[in-house]
Parts: structure tokens; C-alpha cells; sequence
């Protein structure tokens, strides 16, 4: 703390273009003379009236007590969090976040700040051409590594965990790629095919697939959605999987797969959000709709509206927010915003992989840690499976491996 307080006249003392108003600096300073005259006879009251945290981007915790505080990534910029005293009412009270940021912080490199977040190994380069020099752009992220994309004429194609260059794949894909180790899966004419090792094929959807809905890949099972919005899971490749019919309690669209529990959500009449586990697709748990989540009505258009799970937490996107709660406490919800929206022809989704979950429209993506809270903003595309991260840099990608 100290550190950080000589720290602050540095960092607000001069006045420029994209500062705060030159009274927010004098109300800070005021702040922590007082501060330091009264540490020793009242802490808990100046810890109750202001406190400053080191972070590289802001986020707002609210616990299920409505306590609000400031937690973020450690890095050079200074956020300073009002909170209003008094006990605590039924709704967490919004915070008023400041952040600071000192030249030179928003040039920092995407891998520097992940490097701050979480331990990163293995670093290789994926090329935006196939070996045979069509563009490749990833669409998907194995959890064994493998990179996978489309090429303009619909071909799939295949970059290793080692790097380099795609490859063909040998096969056609509308939508639907996901990889793990020992398969690969696509959709292709309405149908999910799984390829094994030996170059088996088979089709997995019980009575199609959705190229428009999400497909997951998660501990060897697999995960989509027919033309009617019925969720399906598949035990890997060897036979079709299984509907999850309408009949109650499980009804309701697929949103996220974290195995052994696939996430529905019902909005229309039961206003419920799922957890069925695909081993006997039970319904292990039920919650209220996630927060930011509207209930459907007649008449009114399908709320857009993204998710992804981990082993330990549920994130999503809605209403221009991010948040994430842990499975073990749906009070405890974390939130950070606004999120980027998609452009012109780009399309929001979120991945997930062991500790990091990844929004991305494209040309700008989020990396939130669960974890710590720490939301990492981004320039391009980002994708999580497993324990790898592949980002887009410069003219080419980059794939880690995280923990």
C-alpha cells in the first residue's frame, strides 16, 4: 500500500487529454493524507471508504451479501473503487470504477499480460496459409491442440499442436469442427460425423445437426443440437448419441458442455438454467435464469445471449456484460463490461478450456479467468480448449499452452 500511494502522484499528478478531471486527482490525494493520519486509530473505516488495487483492467466482484470491491490483473494501471457505506441491501450496490492507465499500457503485448495470468509453456507460431497456400483462418480449438479451420472452398484443414502450417484434413465441413485426441468432428449435410484414428467415420447425431448451433468436445463426449433446438450427446464416435427429449425437467437449448454436465436453459416456461449429466442425463442441479437473461414471451424476438463452462465456473454474456459464478456457489458472481459487439460480418461465441474461458467476435475478444477474476481485453481472435489458448497476432496466430 504504500508503494502504491507514492505511486500516485506519478500516475494522476499530470493532467492530459484522456485524464480524469483535475479534482478526481485532488480528491484522491486528500484521500490519502487522510489515510495515512488515520491508519493507526481507524483502518476499518478508510478500508469501508476507498480502496486502490494495482490492475491491468477493471472488474466488479459482487458476492451474494451485495459487498462490492475491486479485483483485477496486476499490472501498471491504478484503479480506485467507491463504495458506499452502510449495511448491505438485497442487490448489490453498483460500483463507480476509475481506471488510470499511464502511457504505454495499452501497447503492451497480449502475451506479456497472459503471462502475469497464468503460466504460459510451449509457444509456437500457426501460419494464415495452408501448406498448399489457401487462406486459413481457425474456426475451432482441440483440447489436444489441434488447430481447425475452413478453407474458402469449404475443405477443413489442420494445424498441429507443434505449429506451422495447416494441412487438409480429409474432409468437407459446413460448420461443427471440434477435435480431441483420438477424434475429429464436423458437420457436414445436416448430419455429425466423428472420425476415429484409423479414418472410420461415422455419424453421430441421432436425428441431425444444427450448422448453426454450437457443437462441444469435452472429456471423449460430444455435444450439439438438432434443426428443432433438441440437445444430443454422443459418447465419442462409436455409435449415434442420445436426445435429450422435452420431456421435463430436461427441456430446454444447449448453451455450454463441461463434461460430465451440459448446460440447458429453458427461458419461455420454466425460467430455468441446467445442469444434466450426460452419463444419465439426470438433472444434477437447476438454477434461476442466469443474471442479464430475459425471460422469452410471445411476440418478442430470441434474446442473443452466449456462454461457456469450465470444470469450476459458468461464464456468459448478456446485456453487454460479462459475468462467471462457480458451480460450488451460484451467489458468488463476478462481472466485467461492456464486452465488444461483433461487426459486419463477424459473430460472437465463447470457448472454454480448463482454467480460461474466451468471448471473441472475431476482431475482439475477452480472456476471463474464473479463478481470479482477471479479464484480459484483446485485438483479434482468441480460442481456449482444454489447457491451450490460441490468439491472433499480427498477420499470423499464436497457440500456448496454459495452466
Amino acid at each position: 500500500m504504500d508503494d502504491l500511494e507514492n505511486r500516485l502522484p506519478t500516475l494522476l499528478g499530470d493532467a492530459g487529454g484522456g485524464d480524469p478531471p483535475p479534482d478526481l486527482a485532488g480528491r484522491i490525494h486528500r484521500a490519502v493524507a487522510t489515510r495515512r493520519r488515520n491508519r493507526r486509530t481507524a483502518w476499518l473505516a478508510a478500508v469501508a471508504g476507498v480502496t486502490a488495487v494495482l490492475v491491468a483492467t477493471p472488474l466488479v466482484l459482487r458476492n451474494g451479501g451485495g459487498d462490492t470491491a475491486a479485483t483485477v490483473d496486476p499490472g501498471p494501471a491504478v484503479t480506485v473503487t467507491v463504495t458506499a457505506p452502510g449495511p448491505s441491501p438485497a442487490r448489490p450496490v453498483p460500483t463507480r470504477t476509475i481506471t488510470v492507465s499511464p502511457e504505454g499500457a495499452r501497447g503492451q503485448a497480449f502475451e506479456e499480460r497472459l503471462r502475469r495470468l497464468v503460466a504460459v509453456t510451449g509457444v509456437v507460431d500457426v501460419g494464415t496459409r495452408t501448406a498448399s497456400g489457401e487462406p486459413f483462418t481457425p474456426s475451432a480449438l482441440g483440447s489436444d491442440g489441434a488447430v481447425l479451420g475452413l478453407t474458402p472452398g469449404g475443405a477443413a484443414a489442420e494445424a498441429p499442436a507443434s505449429g506451422g502450417a495447416a494441412r487438409d484434413a480429409g474432409f468437407s465441413a459446413q460448420a461443427g469442427l471440434g477435435a480431441a485426441e483420438g477424434l475429429r468432428t464436423w458437420t457436414e449435410d445436416g448430419e455429425q460425423r466423428c472420425r476415429t484414428p484409423d479414418g472410420t467415420t461415422h455419424t453421430i447425431s441421432p436425428q441431425g445437426a444444427d450448422p448453426r448451433a454450437p457443437v462441444w468436445v469435452d472429456g471423449g463426449a460430444i455435444a450439439g443440437s438438432d434443426v428443432m433446438r433438441q440437445p444430443w450427446v454422443a459418447a465419442g464416435c462409436g455409435e449415434p448419441g442420445r436426445t435429450l427429449t422435452d420431456d421435463r425437467p430436461a427441456a430446454g437449448t444447449a448453451v455450454a458442455f463441461s463434461y460430465p454436465y451440459l448446460f440447458t436453459v429453458e427461458p419461455a416456461n420454466d425460467r430455468k438454467l441446467r445442469l444434466v449429466d450426460v452419463r444419465t442425463l439426470a438433472v444434477a442441479a437447476e438454477h434461476p435464469l442466469p443474471e442479464g437473461v430475459r425471460a422469452h414471451t410471445m411476440g418478442r424476438p430470441r434474446q442473443e445471449w452466449y456462454a461457456a463452462a469450465t470444470d469450476t465456473a459458468f461464464v456468459w454474456v448478456a446485456g453487454d456484460v460479462l459475468r462467471s459464478v462457480p458451480h460450488d456457489n451460484w451467489r458468488f458472481e463476478r462481472s466485467f463490461g461492456p464486452v465488444p459487439e461483433p461487426g459486419k460480418g463477424e459473430r460472437a461465441r465463447m470457448t472454454a478450456g480448463d482454467r480460461l474461458v474466451a468471448y471473441t467476435t472475431g476482431g475482439s475478444s475477452l480472456v476471463h479467468d474464473p479463478k481470479t477474476g482477471v479479464t484480459l481485453k484483446h485485438r483479434g481472435l482468441v480460442l481456449v480448449a482444454g489447457p491451450w489458448l490460441l490468439w491472433q497476432e499480427g498477420r499470423g496466430y499464436r497457440l500456448a499452452r496454459v495452466r
